[in-house]
């Protein structure tokens, strides 16, 4: 009997939370514009693709494009681009790696390293990366994986608040390195802004 008693209990507690609109779960393509919606002023996906999806439309029309296509098929790497933001982001910037590798590729006329197998280096290239870029390294860590160009980048932040509202500007730089040289052949900056008001 108490069984069937707290069953019920249970169906109608059910129906309560149900009956008062209590959030459900849904897929973005169920609810029209769902995802254009910001739900807070961090970094999140649509961000990042908006600000790299602008970096690689600069570097496509740059003039680096032109060098390599003058060349037999240079080899390219991509390093992680570097999270100088407080936001927890690094699992999504890895995901950038290959948007960035998805785009050089189906350029054609490169060659493009992954550096997922190369598990040592990139070990490598990680604690160094997590102590500053040093310019000085680039070098040697292309020579290491046998390419001549690397592309890699960094997130920025900058922060202001008032009483009541609050704005936050990200930046996405994004550079192409020469290995031999250590010379930056090609820099863009993207942003965007995110607030409450």
């Amino acid at each position: 009997m108490s069984l069937t008693y707290a069953a019920r209990l249970l169906l109608g507690a059910l129906l309560l939370t149900a009956a008062c609109g209590g959030p459900r779960a849904i897929r973005g393509e169920e609810e029209p514009g769902f995802d254009d919606q910001a739900m807070s002023t961090g970094l999140d996906s649509r961000d990042l693709q908006k600000l790299l999806h602008e970096n690689m439309q600069r570097l496509q029309d740059s003039p680096v494009i032109q060098r390599w296509q003058g060349e037999q098929q240079p080899t390219v790497a991509v390093l992680p681009l570097r999270n100088e933001t407080t936001e927890h982001v690094d699992s999504q910037l890895q995901a950038l790696i290959s948007d960035i590798e998805t785009v050089l590729v189906n350029a054609g006329g490169l060659r493009v390293v992954s550096l997922e197998h190369q598990p040592a280096l990139l070990e490598q290239i990680r604690s160094q990366y997590s102590d500053g870029f040093d310019a000085r390294q680039v070098a040697a860590w292309g020579r290491q994986l046998g390419v001549r160009y690397i592309v890699t980048g960094k997130v920025f932040t900058a922060d202001e608040r008032t009483e009541e509202e609050r704005r936050v500007q990200y930046f996405m730089f994004l550079q192409v390195l020469e290995v031999e040289t250590g010379a930056i052949l090609f820099q863009h900056k993207s942003k965007l802004t995110k607030g409450l008001i």
